[in-house]
């Protein structure tokens, strides 16, 4: 059990912290609890801004962008807790061969559109790369599949508080930077579609 939820297991885990199917305390249904890293939670500055984006997160409302249920602190651990998707990312997509051409160009248009979305908010996402590109099957659209892209707010409360070297899972991420983040200069929309177009090359 955590902070209400019944933890069924783990789903994955990166340098922010570990995500969990859960099962909603009150509701039936499950969603993906992103437990953060306890030393981020520790950083004051971190804190707010977290819990300050994960806000804005939540009032985006679009079939190509993850949905922020919940968010709070348990037992000193900052936790979000977001809609669960089945399937699975495109890092794990493409780790062992090629995508078709024609399902690449879905994905990815599917991804420019809950960006485009949350860049009318005001909102940047600046860590889009394809382990933050989930896709799970919808018989309804075409292709079969949908892409939403997730992680909003957390990332950009990272970017705001920590230097880019701090942690292996920014290092990891430098690849789908924009120069402007690399060289610490303030970063727009612009940064997000640089990371979707590396995304789409790779």
């Amino acid at each position: 059990m955590f902070a209400g939820y019944t933890i069924e297991r783990l789903l994955g885990s990166g340098g922010m912290g570990s995500v969990y199917l859960a099962r909603h305390p009150r509701l039936p249904r499950f969603d993906a609890l992103k437990l953060l890293d306890a030393e981020l939670g520790a950083t004051p500055a971190f804190r707010v801004r977290f819990e300050r984006e994960a806000d804005v997160a939540a009032r985006l409302n679009h079939p190509n962008v993850v949905a922020v249920h919940d968010r709070g602190v348990e037992q000193d651990r900052l936790w979000i807790a977001m809609q669960y998707v089945d399937g699975t990312d495109v890092a794990a997509l493409i780790e062992h061969s090629a995508l078709p051409l024609r399902r690449v160009v879905a994905i990815i248009d599917d991804a420019a559109k809950g960006l485009d979305h949350a860049h009318r908010f005001g909102l940047l996402h600046r860590d889009v790369k394809p382990a933050n590109i989930l896709v799970a099957a919808a018989p309804d659209e075409p292709g079969g599949e949908r892409a939403l892209i997730t992680d909003f707010g957390i990332a950009r409360a990272l970017d705001d508080t920590q230097q880019f070297t701090q942690t292996g899972d920014i290092l990891a991420t430098i690849a789908y930077a924009a120069p402007e983040q690399l060289e610490g200069r303030s970063v727009d929309h612009r940064a997000d579609v640089y990371a979707l177009g590396c995304t789409l090359f790779e």
